[in-house]
């Protein structure tokens, strides 16, 4: 069977969607387990690696639905990738220097995960039975080895690195628990994106709040609270039955806090409730400081690089969409933040104001929300997820569109059919001896993955 280009994209984005949330967490968890090697080493950036050169052989079977279809999103987002990598060119080329060359290969590492995540956004395919079975599988397999974690070892954090402390090379193979986090939030927004049932995304948004609570990631958890209270909020007023899921999933929540609110207390998870005493916030705090005196010393041009140059590593940026505007000036500031924020409106007046409840529209919304959420409190500008917010959104524009055309050409055949009727038995006369499918077309679209 020869697939097309199209078909290829698809089934290549389903497989890489899978290996790349949740097939990081079950690969990072077996090689933290000794039960398998880590030849993939820590696998995100080598499986994106991949993808990028199966998309770039792909790309142009893809270019002309992206431009025709997404009503210029995708072209205004590929326009940004240009433009973030003339920018970072042009500056390495008037400054040179260790400074540049670090944030020229910095910039160039995240635009390989912009482009792989947006079209990965863009192609996956949220009807496909089994991508969603697959994904279900590994999510029960997370929830339960958590649960057994937890209940086994006393411990409401996760911290994979520890089960191979005293071999520090393989250690620093696995991933912190930031990475499982990503990895497992996304696998939730997928979740509850494609399933319908009240009950079943009750029964996600609680097991997910304690798998996202056991990571520890604080961000990533807040994040997902936020996103499932809006969208409990959102469907609750629409239907009776999401609103007693609302009342029952805030119930649920907070019975099992009381519950367990002594073993709770010292965690970090609930040190947001006090920041001032923190390292890391005091930390972000000084960074995202540094990054606003630059913005005003250069608040058109930014100063690329401009976080290595002052904290000497790579990882000394403002944890915000404040570094965009460092780095890539205020047009760049601008795209970034527009890109997210525009797809998070245009889906939330899709489900607000049209009462669209499809997987597409509802993945989108929740992606670009917990992204832009994420932009503005935590997350820098050299976090890829992002894109994958943006590729969310184009799929939903182009997924509406073939939607809409189907409705419209549907009453014409119809009207066509009743035309037919009247004189089918005269016809039948004129066509003795001939084969019936004959003069029909065959379907050749290929079926989902």
């Amino acid at each position: 069977m020869v697939l097309s280009g199209d078909a290829l994209t698809t089934r290549a984005s389903a497989i890489g969607f899978f290996v790349l949330f949740p097939g990081f967490i079950l690969y990072h968890t077996l090689v933290a387990m000794g039960m398998i090697p880590a030849v993939l080493g820590g696998l995100f950036g080598v499986v994106s690696v991949l993808m990028f050169i199966v998309y770039c052989a792909l790309l142009p079977s893809q270019l002309f639905v992206l431009s025709s279809a997404t009503r210029g999103y995708a072209l205004v987002t590929l326009s940004f990738f240009v433009y973030v990598l003339l920018w970072s060119a042009v500056n390495y080329g008037l400054t040179g220097g260790s400074v540049m060359q670090a944030a020229l290969v910095q910039t160039v590492e995240t635009l390989v995960l912009w482009l792989v995540l947006f079209l990965l956004g863009y192609r996956v395919p949220l009807d496909s039975p089994r991508l969603a079975r697959a994904f279900w599988i590994a999510f029960v397999l997370i929830a339960g080895y958590l649960a057994l974690h937890v209940a086994t070892t006393g411990q409401w954090m996760f911290f994979a690195r520890r089960m191979i402390e005293a071999e520090a090379e393989v250690g620093d193979s696995v991933s912190t628990y930031q990475g499982y986090a990503r990895s497992a939030l996304v696998l939730l927004v997928f979740l509850i994106a494609v399933s319908e049932r009240a009950v079943v995304r009750a029964a996600l948004i609680v097991v997910g709040a304690f798998v996202m609570f056991v990571l520890g990631a604080r961000s990533e958890l807040y994040a997902f609270l936020a996103l499932s209270a809006l969208l409990l909020m959102l469907w609750a007023g629409m239907s009776v039955k999401y609103m007693l899921t609302l009342l029952a999933v805030v119930g649920v929540l907070m019975a099992l806090v009381v519950s367990q609110f002594e073993a709770l207390s010292g965690s970090r998870q609930l040190q947001i409730f006090d920041l001032s005493g923190t390292s890391s916030w005091l930390a972000r705090q000084n960074l995202g400081q540094r990054a606003v005196e630059q913005i005003l010393t250069s608040p058109v041009l930014g100063r690329f690089g401009g976080h290595i140059a002052s904290a000497e590593v790579t990882g000394g940026y403002a944890h915000s969409m404040l570094s965009a505007w460092v780095n890539y000036g205020l047009l760049g500031f601008t795209l970034y933040v527009g890109l997210t924020l525009s797809a998070f409106a245009a889906a939330a007046y899709r489900l607000l104001f049209l009462g669209d409840r499809g997987a597409g529209w509802v993945f989108a919304f929740s992606l670009n929300f917990v992204c832009l959420l994420l932009m503005v409190l935590a997350k820098p500008v050299f976090w890829p997820l992002p894109a994958l917010g943006w590729g969310a959104y184009a799929n939903a524009l182009v997924a509406s569109g073939r939607e809409r055309d189907t409705s419209d050409t549907r009453p014409v055949e119809t009207a066509g059919h009743h035309r037919d009727e009247t004189g089918q038995h005269d016809a039948a006369r004129n066509l003795q001896g001939r084969n019936d499918n004959e003069s029909g077309t065959p379907d050749l679209r290929s079926s989902a993955l």
